[in-house]
């Protein structure tokens, strides 16, 4: 199979084959078409995997260097300092390389050009090399396509981001190479690398951490590999899960990810923790369902974990803590009891798939029955993914239980208060009116402003009177954000205890808008 091209318009430092020279100067082996001043020396034929080495003399201080296939996509690239009037570079032909082909060699700067062919042949790459134990060693995988990137391919940062473009080169496995001293260039900003099939952006701290561990290697690079599974590799990955994947479909890439130093001696090391979240970025294909759709992060040993993400454009992005694999996929859950034609079935299908809200059984989901304070506190904390820095202040909200820790973020954000006297009453069903005051209070907080609803809003209920004093205010104005609706019989039952379906439908409404 053919490597598709390396489109690298956006390098300021363009290799241009100047059109003066005929096409047909580059059809046949022959020395080198020499400019003013760099030269190729003679290149050997090679076999798939084999080891290619480019080198020369030049008057220049760097040559970019471009391998084109014989179809004339671009094979491999990389921009080599010279040191003595000589430059150098090596890379490996992939491993499906079909012998026959003739490969054009494109060496220089500007107008400085020369070109050289070699030619594709069969055999093997030959007896492997004793290793040293004593002495760290990076494989080379024949399947992976290089990326070497400098600094004048860094774009200015943009509302404290620069851009560095790897998005034109489409292959399985990438490994995108460039100097760690681009966190110093860009200053406070990030640094955002677009890819084939998504972004993944390195904050400034994440870029010192990559500098760091360069150390006094100049001619060290950070390098970001991606892998990007097939649809075979992605199942297994799924099997090997076994019931943790249990709905999931695949509804974009699956992709593995590492982030580390490449030294000059050929090792590399990883950076393994963040300083900060990396944003990673996945692009949705045109059919999948984003409503569903989510981040999840895969474990080697078969573990599965959901990160979220946020939908903007067919891409999904969410802050991870640290690399492997990742994939987009759909999580759908049937309940038993929430049948099709069920009122509030398409929400609780969607925030089950968020992982807002679960199923009180494996099957069931209880749409009928009553919400208890602690539950529907849960759901506001994971909806918005509150944190708590202390325990909740309750004295009886055990630690330890199941909802301790969502209850305590809930208060310390301002959303629940207690009932009084030390306590919250998890256990107890929250009424309709109750539920007014958490949502409201955390609608404020994520608007940050008010819902500024009125006794205006309350006219169409025949049993407005009826509504707690203490909680009238909040009730009008869950009411005016639409946030809240009646019973469906022109009341709103403030002291009816809430059911399942409707806290569904009330945290929908406070996080994607009426429906």
């Amino acid at each position: 199979m053919k490597r598709k091209a390396i489109l690298l318009a956006a390098l300021t430092l363009a290799l241009a084959i100047p059109a003066s020279v005929p096409s047909a100067a580059f059809a046949a082996e022959s020395s080198a078409t020499a400019a003013a001043g760099t030269l190729i020396d003679p290149v050997a034929d090679a076999a798939a995997g084999g080891k290619v080495t480019i080198g020369g003399t030049t008057n220049a201080s760097e040559v970019i260097v471009k391998v084109l296939n014989p179809d004339d996509t671009v094979l491999f690239f990389d921009i080599a300092a010279a040191s003595g009037g000589r430059y150098e570079v090596t890379f490996t032909m992939p491993s499906d390389t079909t012998a026959g082909g003739t490969y054009r060699i494109i060496a220089g700067k500007g107008s400085d050009v020369s070109t050289r062919t070699f030619a594709a042949v069969s055999g093997s790459t030959g007896p492997s090399v004793p290793v040293d134990p004593g002495q760290p060693t990076t494989p080379t995988n024949p399947s992976v396509i290089q990326v070497k990137l400098g600094l004048s391919d860094v774009s200015a940062p943009v509302n404290g981001s620069a851009t560095l473009d790897a998005s034109k080169t489409k292959a399985a496995e990438l490994d995108i190479r460039f100097p760690p001293a681009v966190g110093r260039t860009i200053g406070d900003s990030s640094l955002r690398i677009l890819l084939p099939e998504g972004a993944v952006t390195l904050p400034q701290a994440v870029l010192s951490a990559l500098a760091d561990l360069a150390g006094s290697d100049a001619e060290a690079s950070i390098t970001l590999k991606v892998k990007t599974l097939t649809d075979s590799e992605a199942a297994a990955l799924l099997n090997k899960a076994g019931t943790a994947a249990s709905g999931l479909t695949p509804q974009g890439p699956v992709v593995q990810i590492s982030l580390g130093i490449a030294f000059k001696d050929g090792t590399e090391k990883t950076l393994s923790t963040f300083a900060k979240p990396i944003q990673l970025q996945l692009q949705l294909p045109a059919d999948a369902d984003f409503r569903l759709a989510g981040i999840y992060y895969v474990a080697d040993n078969g573990a599965v974990d959901y990160i979220g993400g946020t939908v903007k454009d067919r891409t999904i992005s969410a802050d991870v803590s640290h690399f492997s694999s990742y994939g987009v996929f759909a999580y759908t859950k049937a309940f038993s009891d929430v049948p099709a034609s069920y009122w509030a079935s398409g929400i609780i299908r969607e925030l089950t798939a968020k992982h807002i809200v679960q199923g009180i059984s494996a099957d069931k989901f209880g749409p009928k029955a009553n919400v208890t304070r602690a539950e529907f506190a849960a759901m506001l904390a994971r909806a918005l993914e509150l944190k708590a820095s202390s325990a909740a202040p309750f004295n009886d909200v055990k630690a330890g239980s199941w909802y301790a820790e969502d209850v305590a973020a809930a208060a310390e954000n301002g959303i629940v208060t207690g009932t009084g006297n030390g306590k919250f009453e998890p256990g107890k069903a929250i009424t309709r009116e109750q539920m007014a005051i958490m949502i409201v209070r955390l609608y404020e907080k994520r608007s940050g402003g008010s819902a500024a609803g009125s006794s205006s809003d309350l006219a169409a209920f025949k049993d407005a009177k009826s509504i707690s004093a203490w909680a009238k205010e909040d009730v009008q104005n869950a009411i005016h954000a639409g946030l809240m609706s009646g019973s469906g019989d022109g009341r709103f039952a403030p002291r009816d205890n809430a059911i399942r379906a409707e806290a569904a439908k009330v945290l929908y409404n406070l996080l994607f808008g009426v429906k």
